[in-house]
């Protein structure tokens, strides 16, 4: 059996991952808050990742899900697909030194190039394009996946480490404003993998534990939701394939 991985927020990497996973026939599982409570063991021919890059490494909350996962098989073949908008270079380096920790290692990893959506300092450059070639890069890659093909990992290296370290930690929440547009749906509290808001009054509450993926913010109905003064009045972002209810039953699954 085959199976990926997946941590999203705005649907770049979900949409990936299930593109993948329709071509290996692999089911695809989320990397969240709620399935990191049961760390399981694997035992899988074919075990993948996809994720998108945040300051040039994982996810935080994926990284942890790495740690504490099993892999059982020190024969599978691994790989991974990092999502990134802007610049990137060595994320999947992380996740081997992770899986050589297991005694496993990554065959298989590369970067795909996707719409950059950290509106906190870029301009969102989603296109009829873009898209074509991302669909086109899918194809390759699950391709590559198929034929069970090996690259070079790149390292992750101290520049990875030093510009990581730019990432709001957990309590950057605070930083978060909730406009008076908010109506209360509760979509915001659905669509967070790190389980980070609950909602108090009718309006979202921050807890602290944020991963700063805004997965909020760029998935709230009214728009409502702004982090600092960065991101009044800019676009907001899903990939246009990838529906609300996606989003949620996707990151509200348990495994």
């Amino acid at each position: 059996m085959a199976l990926v991985f997946c941590f999203t927020s705005t649907g770049n990497s979900l949409y990936t991952a299930k593109k993948i996973a329709e071509q290996i026939d692999a089911r695809v599982i989320p990397m969240n808050c709620v399935s990191l409570e049961k760390p399981a063991g694997y035992n899988d021919e074919v075990i993948g990742f996809v994720y998108p890059v945040f300051f040039w490494s994982l996810p935080c909350l994926a990284a942890r899900y790495i740690s504490q996962m099993q892999i059982e098989n020190k024969n599978a073949y691994i790989f991974a697909v990092a999502t990134y908008g802007g610049v990137v270079s060595g994320a999947n380096g992380l996740l081997n030194d992770l899986l050589k920790s297991k005694g496993a290692h990554l065959s298989y990893g590369i970067n795909l190039k996707c719409v950059e959506n950290y509106i906190p300092k870029y301009k969102l450059n989603d296109s009829e394009e873009l898209r074509k070639k991302v669909d086109t890069e899918i194809s390759k890659i699950a391709s590559s996946i198929k034929s069970r093909e090996s690259n070079k990992i790149e390292s992750y290296t101290i520049l990875n480490k030093l510009i990581h370290r730019f990432l709001p930690d957990g309590r950057s929440d605070r930083y978060f404003t909730v406009a008076p547009s908010c109506t209360g749906c509760m979509t915001c509290m659905k669509v967070c993998p790190a389980a980070n808001i609950e909602m108090k009054a009718g309006k979202p509450s921050f807890l602290g534990k944020c991963e700063h993926c805004l997965a909020c913010l760029h998935n709230c109905p009214s728009h409502a939701i702004d982090w600092k003064n960065k991101t009044q009045g800019k676009d907001r972002y899903r990939h246009f394939a990838v529906t609300l209810n996606d989003m949620i039953s996707f990151n509200l699954e348990k495994h």
